[in-house]
């Protein structure tokens, strides 16, 4: 009998023993969870965060392809899709190749360059209703060498001994081949082109800026001028 109470006290030593380990390993893991998974979640949490951030930290824009010209009609063709930091993004940067269709460019850029609102006009800009595509040939050195597709023009009319008379004012050249210029032109600019070019040479005189106010015509036909008298 001593000996089974014995046993049986040394079993229910054992028994409580286990139990308290049990116990404290159960506490102790809780306590490590409480302290390091906290740590680990708003590690995991910040780690989206900052991928979002990044995300939101760039910008995809539209650049040149080539080099293109003033006044040249686009296409999206002519542009690609980049991806850069949002700092480095200028101001009115295109974001879609969609919005090149049917522009024109109000000044000539270089291949890499971004394209941006403000140098982008609709494609009917340079003609009014009423207006035809007209060409003319000029005369060696007649147009300056800066002029190009979409730069703005006086033609006018040279008068030896007198005051060269404007036939056409601010007209906007729409391509050039040599000196052959082509431009959009209504009635009275076509009569005036030609009869001037029928009295004399005639020669092209640049505008610095679109902007400019266009110049008052001060050309009256010979026709007119008989009349008159």
């Amino acid at each position: 009998m001593a000996y089974s109470k014995k046993n049986k006290v040394f079993a229910v030593k054992r028994t409580a023993l286990i139990s308290g380990c049990v116990v404290c390993a159960v506490l102790i893991l809780s306590a490590v969870y409480m302290l390091y998974g906290n740590v680990f979640s708003g590690e995991a949490a910040g780690t989206v965060r900052n991928s979002s951030e990044n995300e939101a930290k760039t910008v995809v824009i539209a650049r040149a392809k080539e080099n293109l010209g003033q006044g040249e009609l686009l296409a999206a063709s002519m542009a690609e899709l980049i991806e850069i930091p949002v700092e480095l993004a200028p101001e009115g940067a295109i974001k879609s190749l969609s919005k090149l269709n049917n522009m024109r460019l109000k000044r000539g850029i270089a291949k890499n360059e971004f394209f941006n609102d403000m140098d982008l006009m609709p494609q009917n800009a340079f003609y009014e209703e009423g207006e035809r595509l007209i060409e003319h040939n000029f005369a060696e050195g007649a147009v300056p060498a800066s002029v190009t597709a979409g730069s703005i023009i006086d033609i006018k009319l040279f008068v030896k001994g007198g005051e060269d008379g404007i036939v056409v004012s601010k007209a906007a050249v729409i391509s050039r081949s040599d000196n052959l210029l082509s431009f959009y032109l209504d009635g009275m600019e076509q009569e005036f082109i030609k009869e001037a070019a029928a009295e004399g040479a005639l020669f092209a005189v640049q505008y610095i800026d679109a902007s400019q106010q266009a110049s008052e015509v001060t050309y009256t036909p010979s026709y007119s001028k008989d009349k008159q008298n």
